[in-house]
C-alpha cells in the first residue's frame, strides 16, 4: 500500500455533510469533559474531527508503514477511521458513545469501507477483552486525561508489532496531557519519539536510533 493516494474526496464529502447536520447527539463524559447533555452533529464535527491534513497524514503514515492491523481509541464520527481503513488490512475502533458509533457506521457503509470493526464501550472495559493481536498502528484519540494516556500506552505497548507505532493525539490539550507526554518520551523503551504538536509518535522499532524530534505540523 506504500505510495497509494491519500486523497479521498468522497471522505471529505462526508465531512462536509456532517458539518451541516443539525441533528442532536446525546453526549457521554468518558474523559474529554463534555459540558453539555447534547450537541449537534455539526458542532461535534467542527470541534472533534481531525482536520483534513491531519487525517491524511495519519493515512500517509499507515501507508508508509504498510500497516496491516490498526487499533483506534476514539472513533468519534468515523472520518479518521475511514482514512485509516483505506490504508490498512483491518481497523478495530472503540467508541464510548453509541450514538456517535452509529453515525460512523453509516458513513463507512456509504463509503464502502468494509474492513472496520466497531466496538462500543469504555476503553478501560474493552481493552482487556481485545483479541491478542500485534498492532502496526495504535491511535489514541480519547479521554484526554494524562493519567489515562499513560495507562493506555502502558497497556498497549506490548501489543505493538516490532516496527509498530503509537500515535497519541492532543498531547498539548492541557498541562496534564503535556506532563504525561513529557514522561512518556523520557522512557528508555522508545527509540524514535516525535512531537508533531497535534499528536505525538512513539515507536520501539529496534532498527531506529534513539532520537527525539519536534516538528510543528
Amino acid at each position: 500500500m506504500r505510495g497509494a493516494s491519500i486523497s479521498w474526496p468522497e471522505i471529505e464529502r462526508e465531512r462536509s455533510r456532517l458539518l451541516k447536520d443539525q441533528n442532536e447527539v446525546p453526549m457521554l463524559d468518558l474523559g474529554a469533559g463534555s459540558q453539555s447533555k447534547a450537541r449537534t452533529v455539526a458542532e461535534i464535527a467542527q470541534s472533534a474531527l481531525k482536520r483534513p491534513r491531519h487525517a491524511r497524514a495519519l493515512a500517509g503514515l499507515a501507508s508508509y508503514l504498510e500497516t496491516a492491523v490498526v487499533l483506534e481509541l476514539g472513533t468519534c464520527l468515523g472520518i479518521t477511521t475511514a482514512y485509516l481503513g483505506k490504508h490498512a488490512t483491518s481497523v478495530t475502533t472503540i467508541e464510548g458513545n453509541p450514538a456517535l458509533a452509529g453515525h460512523a457506521e453509516d458513513i463507512w457503509r456509504r463509503l464502502n469501507v468494509q474492513n472496520v470493526t466497531s466496538i462500543v464501550g469504555d476503553f478501560d472495559d474493552v481493552l482487556p477483552s481485545l483479541p491478542p493481536l500485534q498492532y502496526d498502528l495504535i491511535f489514541i484519540d480519547g479521554n484526554h486525561r494524562g493519567a489515562a494516556l499513560m495507562r493506555y500506552v502502558n497497556e498497549l505497548a506490548p501489543c505493538l508489532s516490532e516496527k509498530g507505532v503509537i500515535v497519541c493525539d492532543d498531547i498539548h490539550w492541557s498541562r496534564d496531557m503535556e506532563a504525561a507526554w513529557d514522561e512518556l518520551i523520557q522512557e528508555n523503551r522508545w527509540s524514535l519519539r516525535v512531537d508533531f504538536y497535534e499528536w505525538g509518535l512513539l515507536t520501539a522499532n529496534p532498527s531506529l536510533a534513539r532520537e527525539f524530534h519536534r516538528i510543528r505540523f
